[in-house]
């Protein structure tokens, strides 16, 4: 089930999502592949909130991801040209999770963090 989130700077129902997904050639060869795709993401209306491995394992990686709508999480989990290419990047997809965050959700609060 998709949990929608209606945003005050938007006039459509969006989708947040969180996810993990397993690296094979680590972050900065995904990163490479999503500063690659701008059109691609821009097409599926969603931003990342946040991307990140962790610390102490760069090849887990996770996300959150803001979907202008339903419509938009549903074309981009059909392209494959798109998951051709995180393939590339290495994403292993077969290990991916895909969590849908509830409407009661919030970021930035109190303040917006900048991590550099």
């Amino acid at each position: 089930m998709i949990v929608l989130v209606q945003t005050k700077l938007m006039k459509e129902l969006a989708v947040l999502v969180v996810t993990t997904i397993r690296l094979s050639k680590g972050f900065q060869a995904w990163k490479d592949m999503v500063h690659s795709v701008g059109d691609k993401m821009k097409e599926h209306g969603m931003t990342f909130v946040f991307a990140g491995t962790q610390k102490d394992d760069d090849s887990m990686l996770h996300t959150v991801i803001h979907f202008e709508s339903e419509e938009h999480l549903k074309s981009f989990s059909e392209d494959e040209e798109l998951t051709r290419l995180r393939v590339e990047a290495g994403a292993i997809v077969e290990t991916g999770t895909f969590t849908p965050i509830t409407d009661e959700a919030f970021i930035n609060y109190p303040i917006v963090l900048n991590l550099r």
